[in-house]
C-alpha cells in the first residue's frame, strides 16, 4: 500500500531542548514555553505529512517545583566513536541487475553489524519500479526527489545508492561496485555525534512510537536536519533477474520527517543531548511490524552530507557501548581481611572482568564477583573491563585499595588490687599506631575515656571488675578485654586487720606483719601476698593445705609505706591495705 501526501493538515512538532543533560527553566517561562507548544500543534502547512503520522519530538520533563529539566541519555553513547555508514539504495522490480545489488548491500551488512545501515527506495520515477501485474506496489513518491538529477549527480541508474549522500568524484549515485570501498572510509571517519534509537510498538492500539536519541561529543556550527525512515522485510514480489516470487530487504514504507529532513533547532554544542519521538498510527497501512526496521541519520545542510546515523527493528533500540565503573565497600583496610567490590557500570553491558593486584583471587569475571583478601601490605590497583554488543570500555583505579595493619591493643595498670576509694593509672601498650582509643572501665569513675591514657580511674565499691580496650586506626580496630582485672577490697589501717580469713597486725607495721587464720584449715591454693603501692610484688607465699594457725613476714627490709595485702583461699580472695612505719 503507498503513502498519500497532502491529506492531512497537520503538523509534526519538534521540540528540542536539552543540553548537558541538565537544563534550568526560570518558572515564569514555563507559560511561555506551554504556549508555544500550543502554538506548533496548530500549525497546518506541511505538504509532507502522512495521513497516519502524528510527532511529537524532543518531550520535556519539566519539574515546577525545581524548575529543572533533567535528562540522561539511554540509547546513545557519550563517547567519542567513528561514523556508522548510511546507504541509501535506488532499486527495482524491472531492474534486472538490481539483485546483483541486492547481495552487495547484503554482504556490507552482514560484515558491520550495527555499523553500517541502509533503506531501499523504490521512486516512482522510474520505469524500473513499476509492479508486475498481481504484485504489490513498492514505489513511493518521498525519494523521488533524491532520485533526480542534478540532486544524485550527473545521471541516474539502477542499482545504485548514496553512501553518505557525499559526492565521490563528483556524484552522490554510485554504483554498487564501490559501495564496499566507501563504506569503510565513512566508518573510518571520526563522528562529531552519535545517534541512538527506541521503538515500540503497540499491537492493540497499532501505534509505533520511536525515540531519537543525538549527542555531540564535538560542536557542530552547520545547521543539521534529522531524518527518520520505516522500512519493512521479507516483501515477495517477482524481480526481475531474480524470481516470481523474490524475498525484497528494506523497502521503505514511510519517512517521519519531512522532504528534507527536519530541522534540529536545539544546541548543537559539545556534550548536548537532543531527545526525539515520533508516533506512528499504523491501523490503515497495515505493515507487518514484526518484519519492520527503522534508520535515523543526520545531515548537515552546508555540505549536504550525512554526518552518522544507526537502526533498529521496530520493538528494539540501540545498545550504548558500557562505560566501566566501579566501587569498594571499602578502600582502606587491614591486613588479611576482604574487600567487598560493587560493579557501578553503565550501558547494560553482558560481561565482566575483573583484576585485582596483590588480591585473592585475583580476577574474576562474575559483574559482582565474591570478597577479594588482600594479605600484603600495600596499595593496589583494580580494573574492570565490561563489554556488550555495542563495544568495550575499562577503567583502573590506580593505588585504590590501600592494606596496612590494624592495631594490636594492650595495657597495662599501674595497681590490679586496691582498696575501696582508691584510684588506679591504666597506660595504652597497643602496637600498630592505633588513632582512637575507648576504654571502658567496669566500676570505675569515670567508666569510659576516649583519651589514650586517661586520668586515673577511682573504684568505690569493692569487687573484682573488668577493664576493656578498643583501638583503631584506617585499616581495622582491635579489643582487649581483661577479665575481673581489678580486684578492689575494704579498707583497714587499724591497729589489727579482722578479715574475713585472717587477723593481720600489727598495723601499722613496724617491720614484722603477723597472719592469725584461726581454727579453719586452709584448702588447696592458698596464697597469702603483699605488694607496694607500685605494683611490686614483696611477697608471695603459697600455704600448704591443711591447718596452719599462724604466719609471720619480715618486711623491715621494705621502704616505709602503703602495701597491700592479699589473701586468696577456696575461691576467696580479699585486699587489705596496711601501713609500714618503721
Amino acid at each position: 500500500m503507498d503513502e498519500t501526501f497532502g491529506n492531512n493538515n497537520t503538523k509534526p512538532v519538534m521540540f528540542n531542548v536539552y543540553k548537558n543533560r541538565l537544563m534550568k527553566i526560570p518558572l515564569l517561562h514555563l507559560q511561555v514555553i506551554f504556549m508555544y507548544f500550543y502554538h506548533c500543534i496548530s500549525i497546518n502547512s506541511n505538504p509532507y505529512t502522512m495521513k497516519s503520522l502524528k510527532i511529537v519530538s524532543a518531550f520535556l520533563l519539566m519539574s515546577i517545583m525545581t524548575s529543572q529539566v533533567i535528562l540522561a541519555q539511554n540509547y546513545v553513547s557519550t563517547q567519542p566513536l567513528n561514523k556508522n555508514a548510511i546507504l541509501e539504495e535506488f532499486t527495482g522490480v524491472q531492474c534486472p541487475n538490481c539483485p546483483a545489488g541486492h547481495t552487495v548491500m547484503a554482504g556490507i551488512l552482514e560484515s558491520n553489524p550495527g555499523r553500517a545501515f541502509c533503506v531501499a527506495y523504490h521512486p516512482s520515477n522510474s520505469n524500473f519500479t513499476t509492479p508486475y501485474s498481481g504484485n504489490p506496489d513498492f514505489r513511493r513518491t518521498y525519494p523521488n526527489a533524491f532520485y533526480s538529477t542534478p540532486y544524485c549527480g550527473s545521471s541516474r541508474f539502477m542499482p545504485s545508492s548514496f553512501i553518505q549522500r557525499r559526492e565521490w568524484n563528483g556524484e552522490k549515485i554510485q554504483s554498487r561496485t564501490v559501495w564496499v570501498q566507501y563504506a569503510d572510509i565513512i566508518m573510518a571517519e571520526a563522528s562529531p555525534l552519535n545517534v541512538g534509537m527506541a521503538s515500540t510498538y503497540n499491537e492493540v492500539t497499532h501505534m509505533l512510537d520511536v525515540t531519537v536519541e543525538v549527542y555531540f561529543t564535538q560542536t557542530i556550527n552547520n545547521t543539521l536536519s534529522i531524518y527518520v525512515t520505516l522500512a519493512e522485510n521479507d516483501l515477495v514480489a517477482q524481480q526481475s533477474g531474480g524470481s516470481a516470487t523474490y524475498v525484497h530487504k528494506h523497502t521503505f514504507r514511510e519517512a517521519f520527517v519531512a522532504q528534507w529532513g527536519d530541522p534540529m533547532n536545539g544546541p548543537t554544542t559539545q556534550g548536548s543531548l537532543l531527545v526525539f519521538e515520533y508516533e506512528f498510527d499504523n491501523t490503515s497501512t497495515g505493515y507487518l511490524m514484526e518484519n519492520c526496521e527503522l534508520m535515523a541519520f543526520l545531515v548537515d545542510n552546508t555540505t549536504e552530507e550525512v554526518i552518522s546515523g544507526v537502526g533498529v527493528h521496530v520493538g528494539e533500540h540501540t545498545m550504548i557501548p558500557p562505560t566501566a565503573d566501579f566501587e569498594a565497600e571499602d578502600t582502606t583496610v587491614g591486613l588479611g581481611t576482604s574487600v567487598t567490590f560493587t560493579d557501578m557500570s553503565t550501558g547494560d553491558p553482558t560481561e565482566w572482568e575483573w583484576t585485582f593486584e596483590g588480591g585473592d583471587p585475583a580476577s574474576s569475571t562474575l559483574q559482582n564477583p565474591p570478597p577479594v583478601f588482600y594479605n600484603s601490605i600495600g596499595n593496589y590497583s583494580v580494573t574492570l573491563s565490561v563489554s556488550n554488543d555495542a563495544g568495550q570500555n575499562e577503567t583502573t583505579k590506580t593505588g585504590y585499595i590501600i592494606v596496612g595493619y590494624p592495631p594490636v591493643t594492650d595495657f597495662e595498670a599501674d595497681l590490679t588490687s586496691i582498696l575501696e576509694g582508691e584510684s588506679i593509672i591504666f597506660t595504652d601498650m597497643s602496637i600498630q599506631d592505633p588513632a582512637a582509643w575507648s576504654w571502658t572501665f567496669e566500676g570505675g569513675d569515670p567508666g569510659t575515656s576516649n583519651d589514650q591514657n586517661p586520668p586515673a580511674i577511682t573504684y568505690n565499691t569493692p569487687g573484682d571488675y573488668t577493664v576493656t580496650l578498643v583501638t583503631s586506626n584506617e585499616f581495622g580496630e582491635n579489643t582487649m578485654t581483661k577479665e575481673a582485672y581489678i580486684h578492689v577490697g575494704g579498707v583497714g589501717i587499724e591497729e589489727g586487720i579482722d578479715s574475713q580469713r585472717a587477723n593481720i597486725y600489727p598495723v601499722p607495721s613496724n617491720g614484722n606483719l603477723y597472719f592469725d587464720f584461726g581454727t579453719d584449715p586452709l584448702q588447696e591454693g592458698a596464697l597469702v601476698s603483699i605488694t607496694s603501692s607500685d605494683g611490686r610484688i614483696v611477697h608471695s607465699i603459697p600455704l600448704a593445705p591443711g591447718k596452719i594457725n599462724f604466719l609471720s613476714l619480715d618486711l623491715s627490709d621494705e621502704p616505709n609505706g602503703i602495701y597491700y595485702v592479699i589473701l586468696q583461699d577456696n575461691g576467696f580472695k580479699e585486699v587489705r591495705k596496711i601501713i609500714l612505719n618503721k
